[in-house]
């Protein structure tokens, strides 16, 4: 009884978010109705959907070694004005945080020159435009030729 009575303590203590700094605007906008918009003819209504990333789009091959994409990536969210919070050399990942979302970035090599990247939101809500990550993605296979110069 009494463990019970310890571990219900604990789980109301400490059962609450995950994360302490959620941004509670987001959540409310994420879930305000949207109001119907009729068309001219006055026949059909169409309600306007969030924009779903899907996780098909989050992850990507590039011909370059797993050093010279991780150092491309941070260039590129540095280039975007993305806000780099933390940089994992050892493990390949890097978290950044674009327009009050932060995103996780994950490098991994395949050998022979091949990398995989994987770029999915830190709190695994999905409801983002997948033009973020696209723009990523574009600007690291359109650099994906040059040199990167390690002093």
């Amino acid at each position: 009884m009494k463990k019970l009575l310890v571990l219900m303590t604990c789980l109301m203590t400490f059962g609450g978010a995950a994360f302490a700094d959620t941004d509670n605007s987001l959540i409310a906008a994420a879930n305000m109705p949207v109001a119907p918009q009729v068309s001219s003819t006055g026949s059909s209504i169409t309600v306007p959907q969030p924009i779903r990333a899907s996780l098909n789009q989050c992850f990507d091959t590039i011909s370059m070694s797993s050093e010279q994409l991780f150092y491309l990536t941070m260039a590129a969210l540095n280039n975007m004005h993305f806000k780099i919070k933390e940089v994992q050399s050892k493990t390949g990942t890097i978290l950044f945080q674009a327009y009050s979302r932060e995103f996780v970035i994950t490098i991994a090599d395949k050998g022979a020159n091949r990398t995989f990247i994987k770029i999915l939101p830190a709190d695994s809500n999905y409801t983002f435009s997948p033009s973020l990550v696209q723009n990523i993605f574009g600007f690291l296979k359109a650099n994906s030729e040059t040199k990167v110069n390690i002093l």
